[in-house]
């Protein structure tokens, strides 16, 4: 089943957060970053996850990220000097982190690019699998809008 068939009106968060280094004001459409390759080429999940994404899905280039809960925020990756509560403008996909963080330590037992289990791991990513271990979901959306902005806490 497809990340986008996947989240139902149950599996949507009661509110999308959105983690930023610059404030931004209330209202603000946030757009994919202009240099998200070149923040996160040099990680070794990333490279893979592109590889292994399905033309119908959002690049991480393409899209914003987002989180259910602000504590996610961090783990996901995000800033940490303002939180957005934000809406989603257009579709929205979830994945779940962790599937990243088990290509890394693939890759650090030793595992090519191109073995199943980092293939399955990618796979599992995009197709909003949940991690069998524990949970952190991020959503992509084309662009979102800012509703509130706090200080992250």
């Amino acid at each position: 089943m497809r990340a986008k068939e996947f989240i139902t009106e149950a599996d949507m968060p009661r509110r999308f957060y959105h983690g930023s280094m610059v404030k931004l004001p209330v209202g603000a459409i946030l757009t994919p970053q202009d240099n998200y390759e070149e923040n996160w080429q040099h990680t070794d999940f990333y490279a893979i996850l592109e590889t292994y994404r399905p033309s119908d899905m959002l690049g991480h280039k393409q899209a914003v990220f987002m989180c259910g809960n602000a504590d996610d925020v961090d783990l996901a990756g995000g800033g940490t000097e303002w939180l957005f509560i934000v809406k989603p403008l257009g579709s929205i996909e979830r994945h779940d982190v962790n599937w990243g963080s088990e290509i890394s330590m693939l890759i650090s037992d030793g595992h090519s690019s191109d073995s199943p289990d980092i293939i399955q791991a990618a796979k599992n990513y995009w197709d909003g699998t949940p991690h069998v271990n524990e949970q952190v979901w991020e959503y992509l959306t084309p662009s979102a809008k800012v509703l509130r902005v706090e200080e992250y806490q």
